[in-house]
């Protein structure tokens, strides 16, 4: 199209002036200039940008020439052999003007598929821009959008979808107060979102919005504070296609939304945190299908609350995953919820009791066996106790020759005992005289055996009856069979008490105690008090004559 063309369409009051197909080539840009600089009526123009034949970016300035024109739409046409020039555009500085009519209203710049382009929204100034209310700029894929834009401060609809806004600015919106739908699909602000440093300020002075579409922006989560303003408006707002798994960033102000649309994205089911919010935020509803939701006795709550609430609106297209393995259909499911919550009960209290039978019978097999080895446990639980206390054992020599474990009752006779054995260098151990007030008793008595190189039982009817003395022989035979010391127990019989009276734990370990009768029938030959005490001197003297250093008989 060149001057003649151009002149024809100057004579005629034209409103709408369609330059797609009709087999048109090029549009000159002189004659298109000096058209939109003559005309006087044209409302509405559309045209290919593949048709421009000479700099582009002078077709633009070129717009503001025309006087009238309210609509423009210049679809970007994605051809091969020019896809390498438009890419190259000389035009790519941060900041830039363009100019536009007065009069325009509308402008459409979109790609019906991405296309490419080193332009970045940085500082943009549209010239005239004052009754911009429509701004499609869809698939033009602008290099970041760490800038802002001045000059349309009544736009009201901004298509930004197919940008890379990885570099986001927080003041991108600033200057469109008045804007009421933001769609901006498939442009990476899942990244640039949750870069900012303070992401309350990105939509803080539209508060006009009524409509925002996020779909397909690898959205995993929300930045805190985004939509924590006070919107004249309830929001319908999209993030379809995203990797959403839960609410936790949404604000807790009531009817911020009107409608929420999450499908496609990766939500089970809704947490019960994610209910609570929705409970407060009252949306008139939101969409849920094509997410991977369990219908099972684990999101039980979930499927209440649905049903119930009745705020999902896609039910009958929403399908969930049973617990064997195959898709039902929500809405059908829900039909049927009160049926399956009775087998959910059912399956609950059987697996609980069914727990609650495991730990039985495992306390009472732990149980069994603490019991069977009591003794051993609080052995071993003493002598760590004892060590955290610093308490280190004699490794060469003894505390005390013997400890003597009797009953309390025959406390005379082992009064008696002592006095015998002291005068012979004996050095003995005994409860009444030596066990250290304030110190459990326990403790004292682990102690003891420790501390001594023999252990004197001494047998009497009143110490079969005694728990304690049935505990020191039990923490004895413990002792001795760790130390290796199992000839260290002597048993002194009194009361003519017989072997098959004795405690078992005793009697496990008869083969190594050295056994002293204490002579009952003084008629009987050898059996007196002298021959008691030279048996039970050279008893108490073996382990003596092995350590001491000169090897002399004690």
């Amino acid at each position: 199209m060149d001057h003649p063309h151009f002149a024809v369409l100057q004579n005629i009051c034209l409103k709408k002036l369609v330059l797609v197909g009709d087999s048109i080539l090029g549009i000159r840009f002189r004659p298109f200039e000096r058209y939109a600089l003559e005309e006087n009526c044209l409302e509405e123009l559309i045209m290919s940008d593949n048709v421009m034949t000479d700099r582009k970016d002078d077709y633009v300035f070129v717009f503001c020439a025309f006087k009238h024109l309210k609509i423009i739409r210049i679809p970007h046409m994605i051809i091969r052999k020019r896809r390498n020039k438009r890419f190259t555009s000389s035009v790519n500085d941060a900041s830039y003007t363009v100019c536009s009519p007065k009069t325009l209203e509308e402008l459409d710049l979109h790609s019906p598929v991405k296309s490419w382009n080193k332009r970045r929204v940085t500082n943009v100034t549209v010239v005239n821009g004052s009754n911009l209310k429509i701004l499609n700029l869809a698939n033009i894929t602008i290099h970041d959008c760490n800038g802002t834009v001045h000059g349309i401060e009544n736009l009201e609809f901004l298509d930004m979808s197919g940008f890379n806004c990885t570099i986001l600015s927080e003041h991108l919106l600033k200057h469109v107060p008045k804007l009421i739908t933001f769609n901006s699909q498939d442009a990476n602000l899942g990244i640039g979102l949750n870069s900012l440093k303070n992401a309350s300020k990105f939509f803080e002075m539209n508060l006009d919005l009524q409509l925002i579409d996020l779909i397909q922006n690898n959205i995993y989560s929300l930045p805190d504070g985004l939509f924590n303003h006070n919107f004249r408006h309830p929001i319908s707002i999209r993030f379809d296609k995203n990797s959403l798994q839960s609410l936790s960033s949404f604000p807790t102000k009531p009817y911020i939304f009107k409608h929420i649309s999450l499908t496609q994205n990766r939500f089970s089911c809704l947490s019960n945190d994610d209910i609570d919010k929705l409970n407060i935020i009252l949306p008139s509803s939101i969409s849920l299908r094509g997410n991977p939701i369990e219908c099972s006795c684990k999101t039980l709550h979930f499927m209440k609350w649905v049903h119930l609430s009745g705020i999902v609106s896609d039910l009958g297209e929403t399908e969930c995953v049973l617990q064997n393995g195959t898709l039902a259909n929500m809405s059908h499911f829900l039909n049927n919820l009160k049926t399956y919550e009775i087998s959910c009960q059912t399956k609950f209290w059987v697996a609980l009791a069914s727990s609650v039978t495991s730990v039985f019978i495992l306390a009472i097999i732990l149980g069994i066996v603490y019991y069977r080895y009591r003794f051993a446990f609080e052995y071993f639980f003493l002598r760590i106790k004892m060590k955290l206390r610093n308490y280190q054992p004699l490794s060469d020599e003894f505390e005390y020759d013997a400890f003597i474990s009797y009953s309390h009752k025959d406390i005379t006779w082992v009064t008696n005992l002592y006095d015998k054995l002291k005068p012979k260098g004996f050095e003995l151990c005994l409860h009444h005289k030596d066990f250290l007030a304030g110190v459990p008793i326990a403790e004292c008595i682990v102690k003891a055996i420790n501390s001594s190189r023999k252990v004197v039982f001494i047998i009497t009817k009143d110490f079969l009856e005694s728990s304690w003395g049935s505990y020191e022989i039990e923490m004895t035979r413990m002792h001795a069979f760790r130390e290796g010391r199992e000839s260290m127990v002597i048993v002194i019989l009194m009361d003519d008490i017989k072997k098959d009276k004795l405690p078992k734990s005793l009697k496990d370990i008869w083969y190594k105690v050295v056994c002293i009768v204490w002579p009952s029938d003084t008629e009987a030959p050898y059996n007196t008090e002298e021959m008691f005490y030279d048996k039970l001197c050279i008893t108490l003297s073996d382990g003596r004559m092995r350590i001491s250093d000169d090897n002399t008989p004690m």
